[in-house]
């Protein structure tokens, strides 16, 4: 890839990211799990075939975080696409 391209795709990757924040944020607050009271936005990248993944979820230091609750954004190398998926909402970000 050129370093342009290389431009194009991480700006597209970090508003994805963003988008997913802003998503899984709105979630959170729709379901009592608010910042105040200590919850927040935890991150985390997994290599996968082809590409990446940065994974979304909430947290607490002292309560459970919820199963069905995240984010993923993937990033395909070599198709140079970007995915995001939401769980818990029933709607993609």
């Amino acid at each position: 890839m050129s370093h342009s391209t290389d431009a194009v795709l991480a700006a597209r990757f970090a508003r994805a990211c963003a988008v997913a924040r802003e998503h899984l944020s709105r979630q959170m607050e729709e379901r009592g799990l608010h910042s105040r009271d200590g919850w927040k936005i935890v991150e985390a990248v997994r290599q996968v075939a082809g590409g990446s993944e940065l994974v979304l979820r909430p947290l607490h230091m002292h309560l459970p975080s919820p199963d069905d609750l995240e984010c993923v954004v993937a990033i395909d190398m070599a198709s140079t696409t970007i995915d995001s998926n939401c769980e818990g909402s029933g709607a993609a970000a």
